[in-house]
């Protein structure tokens, strides 16, 4: 049996209407790339052929969308056993729309060459240090100044991620703000190497001082000790950008944990002691005057149908309602093996990948026999030509 073109995994009563909503405006696409050292954590992360290339990722993405091949690399990246990134499926819906879009980097280890919006020049460094974010709070800010010009753009604002290893920060941002993680989340990997990540997780909890829900009442500190600069950058941006039109945040499991990020900092008694500079606090209430419902999150079918997974049971602990769709992808009967890999569990989201996938479907009003020969297209060009 086919899947549907969209799958709507989760949706609270209060957002029955949200994609009708964002249909009534044309999609923007917004990539925020950022670095962490976790990602070399040997068995964290497979987005790249090797760990030694898996800092040139993000950049070699966003590379892709804008020149329609990776500078820095040469060629896009690839996971070791062959699948291409899922950026040939970001490219190949973009295309479709004819939708602009924009890069944000929010600290790359790479400096891709693209135009870009800065929101952070530094890498987020290693779980494993004390503070793998130490400027969470000036990241946050940066992402409410540019979410409130994209918000009054007249477009459905569609935020994707390029942060190899993110998943496992997301992991341990969740645990920080209360919810029960470990063991739910998914990856670039089959089976998301589960047990290396949730002892990592565990240990550094551990040895920082911090259980369960420790950062709730200080959300950005989740941020700031076990997290990555995209989640402070991409929940200014969300948050700021929901007071003018519909937001999708584009991915499975991280967009999940900025979720979380936004619902706590929404219900934080003072949000203002993370900021001390008066130019920050004059900023604050477009990020506190956030309207939640013209929020929503967006993946494959690959990440929210995982059965190592269980992106349900997360969705239902964030602290503010929020939908999750999924696009019905399915490679299964593509004519490359390397796309076929999909459907054992190889790559599974990234870059958007879903939620432009979904806004193909959702505005252009079609399946995904037709979203695959797109996408096999921009396969075939980048590594058969």
């Amino acid at each position: 049996m086919s899947k549907p073109a969209i799958i709507t995994v989760h949706e609270p009563q209060s957002h029955r209407d949200f994609l009708a909503r964002c249909r009534q405006f044309p999609p923007l696409f917004a990539c925020t790339i950022a670095t962490t050292a976790t990602a070399q954590i040997p068995g964290v992360s497979a987005a790249g052929a090797s760990t030694e290339l898996i800092p040139y990722t993000a950049a070699a993405d966003v590379e892709a969308i804008v020149h329609g091949r990776a500078l820095c690399l040469g060629k896009i990246p690839e996971n070791p056993v062959g699948p291409p990134s899922p950026v040939i499926i970001t490219m190949a819906a973009l295309r479709r729309l004819k939708a602009p879009f924009m890069v944000i980097d929010a600290g790359n280890r790479v400096t891709p060459k693209v135009p870009m919006l800065v929101a952070g020049r530094t890498p987020g460094r290693v779980l494993t240090e004390s503070e793998p974010v130490p400027d969470a709070a000036g990241l946050f800010i940066e992402g409410v100044i540019i979410g409130t010009q994209l918000g009054r753009c007249g477009h459905t604002l569609v935020l994707g991620e390029s942060v190899p290893g993110g998943t496992t920060t997301a992991m341990a941002v969740m645990e920080a703000l209360g919810m029960a993680a470990l063991g739910r989340i998914s990856g670039s990997m089959p089976g998301n190497n589960q047990s290396l990540k949730q002892e990592l997780v565990s240990r550094v909890m551990r040895e920082k001082g911090v259980e369960k829900g420790g950062c709730l009442a200080t959300p950005l500190d989740a941020v700031r000790l076990f997290g990555d600069p995209m989640q402070a950058v991409q929940a200014g941006v969300a948050m700021a950008a929901s007071r003018y039109t519909t937001v999708i945040l584009g991915g499975g499991t991280q967009m999940i944990a900025v979720a979380a990020l936004i619902g706590a900092l929404l219900q934080a008694d003072r949000p203002e002691v993370f900021f001390s500079r008066p130019e920050q606090l004059k900023l604050l209430p477009e990020a506190l005057g956030a309207n939640p419902g013209n929020l929503g999150i967006a993946t494959t079918a690959w990440v929210s149908e995982d059965e190592n997974a269980d992106l349900r049971a997360l969705m239902a602990q964030l602290p503010a309602p929020v939908p999750l769709y999924a696009a019905g992808l399915d490679f299964s009967a593509s004519r490359h093996q390397n796309l076929v890999l999909y459907e054992e569990g190889y790559v599974k989201e990234g870059v958007g990948a879903g939620a432009m996938a979904l806004a193909a479907m959702l505005y252009d009003d079609i399946d995904n026999r037709v979203m695959l020969a797109e996408i096999e297209k921009v396969y075939e060009e980048i590594y058969l030509s």
